[in-house]
């Protein structure tokens, strides 16, 4: 079975026939495959404790089918992939306070250049217009390029990302954020974000993930 590629108007999990505005080109069927966790309160304390913070949202478990999904919004080239799939995580998910700013995990400039777009941006987009909230995109910034560390344990990600990010051109800062990233995994990333954030003035409400290994 492809598990992306087909065009448009099939659903690229099983190629069938789409309706319009379908999430993500994804057909109903598959998306109920999903290991959908909208308003899990055991997800939630979970992902608490990855991150040390409050989760606003987390769209699905990573497994066989969902590794799909975020493999295609990552780098399936369809930044309405993340838009779409950012609307639905706001269905499912209570909006953050009205006065917090969403903001997107950077790429550095030359992965964002490779790709065409940033992913956690995408879902941003989403998000932003399912809950009606504000999206920023210059306040970070990601000041190292380095390789994929999907495969990298805890400790090894904390020690990778550090001083990896940055603050960008944006004045002034937002007072209130929250974070968006397409997987979590160990909370590293977050954390370091978190971190720079604060020494700034900068309060993080909570963050945001359309997936959780």
């Amino acid at each position: 079975m492809k598990s992306w590629g087909w065009g448009l108007g099939r659903c690229w999990e099983c190629g069938e026939a789409l309706v319009p505005n379908e999430v993500a080109g994804v057909c109903p069927p598959c998306r109920w495959a999903w290991q959908a966790m909208h308003g899990s309160d055991a997800v939630c304390q979970l992902a608490q404790e990855r991150v040390g913070s409050i989760v606003f949202g987390v769209g699905f478990r990573l497994g066989s089918k969902t590794q799909k999904v975020v493999h295609r919004m990552k780098y399936g080239g369809f930044p309405s992939c993340g838009r779409d799939l950012g609307r639905w995580m706001a269905q499912g998910w209570p909006a953050p306070p009205q006065n917090a700013i969403l903001l997107p995990v950077p790429l550095h400039w030359r992965r964002h250049v490779r790709r065409g777009f940033n992913p956690p941006q995408a879902l941003a987009e989403g998000l932003a217009k399912g809950w009606d909230l504000e999206m920023q995109t210059t306040v970070l910034r990601r000041l190292k390029h380095r390789a994929s560390l999907t495969r990298s344990n805890r400790l090894a990600r904390q020690e990778a990302l550090r001083e990896t990010f940055g603050l960008g051109d944006r004045r002034p800062l937002p007072h209130r954020v929250v974070l968006v990233d397409d997987v979590l995994t160990t909370g590293a990333t977050f954390r370091a974000c978190r971190r720079v954030l604060h020494d700034a003035g900068v309060d993080v409400l909570g963050g945001v993930w359309l997936a959780m290994g």
